[in-house]
């Protein structure tokens, strides 16, 4: 059945996505703050053409702030950041097109993936993110798009694409250089899927799409080795003790210095409700367990072990790097739910229920936000 289609007959559901979309709209009216004033400093001197912040170099990465730096307009300022937020909300829409081609090559209920689609739209984190200069809309739109040409046949224009996403979303958020594993993974399986022409033709293509990037690590490490940067995610790594302090960060054991509160293991709850910046232990680590638990099944089709290696690759990313915000999971949220709903299979729950349960669910998260629309349009209207 064809998402057109789908959407025709599911009526409740096209309410939930047109709420949700509304209330995305409200990011178009708050001024930038935090990491946003960041990349819009640094996007005003790349047009100067220097990668700085203020007055030394930066090794944040650069997606965002060269994004940012094209939509710039010097005479019209509110009308640049007006376009980059509405260029971010695009991105999450392609990244929403992706999650519901990659659940439908699992083969999973439409009526399922509507849910998970509408579940990852009300959220409110995403309501609050995907909608601003903070870098979940590209790394939520390159997440999902390389894992829907990695499942794809092996060809070279497929590798080629989920290789492109790959270095986009690196290059928006260091950490998911993790997920090269499965890039590895592919690499092989077309070396054995194909004759040495074509495998050829693949290595001139990985080597010139791999430049631009080489040459930006060149340039980290010669501003993070003589200790140029005047902002930088490597200053975590330049700890003393740094391994074991970051895993104890990312555990959420301590509190990072660079942060001002626990983040980690304790925060992966508050992805799951409207209360901000809950935290709590033990109910996150009940929530991992769900649907970790979901994804332990017998034949599992490549598609979701890659999913779920990919999911643990990056938590244990986050862990190793001290670090995990709720934003961060936020890429990952349709894959948790995924997990929930294998879970519910276990147990026999029948799909009209688990529907029925994410439905309400949605317009409780969206209740939330309509009192948070008033509450925020009027204090910047």
């Amino acid at each position: 059945m064809k998402y057109k289609q789908l959407l025709k007959e599911e009526k409740t559901f096209v309410l939930i996505f047109a709420l949700c979309f509304l209330s995305l709209l409200r990011n178009l009216f708050i001024p930038l703050q935090g990491d946003e004033i960041t990349y819009d400093k640094i996007a005003n001197n790349i047009l100067m053409g220097k990668y700085f912040q203020t007055s030394y170099p930066t090794t944040i990465a650069p997606m965002i702030p060269f994004i940012v730096a094209f939509f710039k307009i010097a005479s019209f300022p509110t009308l640049s950041i007006v376009l980059n937020k509405m260029f971010f909300i695009l991105m999450t829409f392609f990244g929403f097109r992706f999650v519901y081609l990659f659940l439908k090559q699992l083969k999973v209920d439409p009526r399922i993936i509507l849910a998970i689609l509408a579940l990852t739209a009300a959220n409110p984190i995403g309501i609050s993110f995907f909608g601003s200069l903070y870098p979940e809309a590209m790394v939520f739109f390159c997440f999902w798009g390389f894992l829907y040409y990695a499942i794809q046949k092996d060809s070279t224009g497929n590798f080629l694409k989920m290789l492109f996403l790959f270095l986009m979303l690196a290059m928006t958020r260091y950490l998911y250089l993790i997920v090269g594993v499965i890039v590895l993974y592919k690499f092989y399986k077309f070396y054995k899927a194909n004759n040495q022409a074509k495998f050829t033709k693949l290595i001139f293509y990985i080597i010139a799409f791999s430049l631009p990037i080489i040459l930006w690590m060149k340039f980290i490490y010669n501003v993070e080795h003589n200790n140029l940067s005047e902002i930088s995610y490597f200053n975590r790594f330049k700890t003393d003790n740094q391994f074991l302090y970051n895993v104890k960060a990312g555990l959420g054991i301590i509190k990072h210095h660079e942060v001002d509160k626990i983040n980690g293991i304790p925060a992966f709850v508050s992805l799951f409700t409207p209360v901000t910046g809950l935290r709590s232990y033990l109910a996150s680590l009940l929530l991992i367990a769900g649907f970790a638990y979901g994804y332990y099944r017998k034949n599992n089709p490549l598609g979701v072990k890659l999913l779920s290696l990919s999911i643990f690759l990056v938590m244990l990313g986050f862990i190793l790097a001290g670090t995990g915000f709720s934003r961060y999971w936020l890429v990952l949220v349709p894959g948790y739910f995924l997990g929930y709903y294998f879970l519910a299979a276990k147990f026999n729950v029948k799909e009209k229920w688990i529907v029925m349960a994410a439905q309400v669910l949605c317009f409780i998260y969206i209740a939330n936000e309509l009192r948070l629309d008033v509450i925020i349009l009027n204090r910047h209207l």
